[in-house]
């Protein structure tokens, strides 16, 4: 009888255990998913910040070109 309950208690042990480690599992893949987004968002925003400061100058050099030449056709 004794070695009945054992056996039961060690079986729901290890089926507790193997949820526990499933959900640990779950929750570091989320984490990481996590992880892996914010650096995403932190390396494309390291980036943005000068290549709008390029296209800034690029339009504007664009514009100061487009009001010469409508100065040099009047």
């Amino acid at each position: 009888m004794t070695n009945e309950i054992y056996n039961a208690a060690a079986s729901a042990l290890t089926i507790a255990a193997g949820i526990m480690l499933l959900a640990a599992l779950s929750k570091a893949r989320e984490l990481y998913d996590d992880y892996t987004e914010w650096a995403t968002l932190r390396r494309r925003a390291k980036y943005r910040a000068p290549a709008y400061t390029d296209m800034e100058q690029r339009w504007t050099q664009h514009q100061n070109r487009e009001q010469l030449w409508k100065a040099v056709n009047r």
